[in-house]
């Protein structure tokens, strides 16, 4: 199983992650793209078979409601109050994050019209996982990045330079844990008045998360 993940910014912010499977111990390549072409591009070329799934730190359906706000981006701010701040409405979100990662979407599923499209958010994920707010700064922690290693069995190590491609990683990680059966909660189950440009897609969330935290 080879899974993409993909954290949407300007020139020099976009993630791109490549996470191999396939074998006993997890391949991971990981760079920072300055566009959605570029990160296609370099996607193509990390690649020798078709890729199972992407992870998207972006949103892959828009809210015909009040205020845009969709169903699962509520849950998330009634779960997680201490970080609600980092869950927006579609009305309130802007750049990158709305139009490069729906964007790079559509170019895949053009691409691989088989591909899985899994919704993530890292820096709650980070949270909801750790009970700790996601770490700022221009700088990435080395013990930020040992976190992540940890997540893999075995624990492997991963050349990451940015935050940018950590969340890339965290994405395609928190895709191959929903798409594998070892997260059960889709939080895009029973969602209604979405509307998906790149198609339908997935947001896998770890069930044993406690709520109000």
């Amino acid at each position: 199983m080879v899974i993409l993940g993909y954290d949407p910014g300007g020139a020099g912010a976009g993630g791109v992650a490549v996470v191999d499977f396939q074998s006993t111990v997890p391949v991971v390549h990981t760079a920072t793209c300055d566009s959605v072409d570029a990160a296609v591009d370099w996607f193509q070329r990390r690649v020798e078979v078709h890729p199972q799934a992407i992870g998207v730190d972006s949103l892959m359906s828009w809210a015909t409601g009040p205020s845009g706000w969709r169903p699962m981006d509520r849950a998330l701010r009634e779960e997680y109050p201490k970080v609600l701040k980092s869950v927006l409405s579609s009305n309130s979100a802007f750049g990158s994050f709305v139009v490069q990662g729906m964007a790079l979407a559509i170019r895949l599923r053009e691409l691989w019209p088989e591909i899985h499209l899994n919704e993530t958010h890292p820096k709650v994920l980070y949270y909801a996982m750790t009970k700790e707010k996601y770490p700022k700064g221009k700088e990435i922690d080395p013990e930020f990045i040992a976190w992540l290693c940890r997540q893999f069995t075995p624990q492997i190590e991963i050349q990451i330079t940015n935050d940018h491609e950590w969340d890339a990683v965290i994405s395609a990680w928190a895709t191959w844990k929903g798409l594998t059966g070892q997260w059960q909660r889709d939080l895009t189950n029973g969602a209604t008045n979405l509307i998906c440009p790149a198609g339908t897609s997935s947001f896998f969330w770890p069930e044993s998360c406690g709520k109000n935290v």
